[in-house]
This record gives C-alpha cells, structure tokens and sequence, in this order.
C-alpha cells in the first residue's frame, strides 16, 4: 500500500490510507454521482449503470467482479484512460484489492479479470454509440448487445433515481452488491 496520506472523508465518515475502504453505501451512493467520460458524453450516465451493464455481459459467477470493476473510483473519480498515468493505475489497482479484501472476497484470478475486461470494452463501445462522447465512434465498432442494455437504464432511471443518496441506482447497487455475492464460489468468500 502507499504511504500514509490522510484521511478521506466519505458520503458515511472517513477512511484513512494506506488499508482504508469505502463502505458499500460509500461505494454505491459515488458511483451513482460519478459521471462517465468524466462528465463529456452525450448524456449523464453514472459508473454505476456503467457497471450493471458490465455485470450484465457476464456469467452469474462473474457478475460480482463486474459489479465492482471499477470501486476505486469512489476514490480517484473516472479518469478517461489516455489521462490514466501508470501511477494511477497502480493506485487503482491498489484500492480494488482492498475493497476485495474489505469486502470479504478473494481478488479474482488474471483469467477472471480477462472476462471483465471484455465485458467492460463492450460496454464502453455501446456507450461511444447511445451516452457517450460522439468524438470516440470512428475508433470503436458498435456493440449492440450493450447499446441495448444501456438504453433500458437509460429509460428506467431517471436523474434523481441516480444522484439522490436514497435514489434507485444506489439502493440496486447495493441489492444486486449482495445478491452477486451470494453467487461467488465458496472458495472466494473470505472466513
């Protein structure tokens, strides 16, 4: 972990560093705030949403990493990647494995993260095409199976549902958090 930096207060009270997690209201209530494409896409639409359409793509076993694919930017906000230092990276990478860790679940293996990753480009190629910066089409093929899913959050939630600390998206954050879970093998729940 990295040095000691402080403390960072969130939505429910303060985590220090190095160790420190969001709790899962912390986590649920900023993802539903944090806007994709750091704010410059077609429409708002949250890393939270972001990360049920990744959760979506992927089999129930992986549906808890996709979930949580992007947790530390409850922290670091959504950083367009050709912004994403490698130090930033590695914080990044710093911060999931103590949610992982602060949650109770094993970090999930390279090959897992592979099948998010996937999961995650093919999202991020459906948003360029339905909420995201139009700028990115000519670098990214359409993906369909994604536009088609963001498009149903985009019709079922509503701004409030997503930005109030009791709205919609952060209580199915929370619900689908624990219920993806209870899907995890036993050998990834921690004792």
């Amino acid at each position: 972990m990295s040095e000691h930096r402080g403390t960072l207060y969130t939505y429910s009270g303060k985590i220090a560093f190095p160790g420190g997690a969001p709790s899962l209201l912390d986590t649920a209530i900023s993802l539903s705030r944090e806007g994709r494409f750091a704010g410059a896409g077609q429409r708002f639409f949250p890393v939270a949403l972001h990360c049920f359409v990744v959760a979506d793509l992927l089999p129930y076993a992986f549906q808890f990493d996709g979930l949580m694919h992007d947790s530390p930017e409850v922290i670091t906000g959504d950083t367009p990647k050709p912004a994403k230092t490698d130090e930033i990276e590695a914080f990044e990478e710093e911060l999931l494995r103590a949610n992982y860790a602060f949650y109770g679940v094993t970090f999930p293996e390279e090959h897992m993260r592979a099948i998010v990753k996937s999961a995650d480009r093919m999202v991020m190629r459906g948003e360029v095409y339905t909420v995201g910066n139009l700028w990115l089409q000519p670098f990214h093929e359409p993906c369909p199976e994604a536009e088609d899913l963001i498009l149903e959050y985009v019709k079922e939630y509503t701004y409030e549902d997503m930005l109030e600390a009791s709205g919609r998206v952060p209580m199915e954050f929370m619900r689908r958090f624990r219920a993806y879970k209870t899907q995890l093998p036993p050998n990834r729940i921690i004792a």
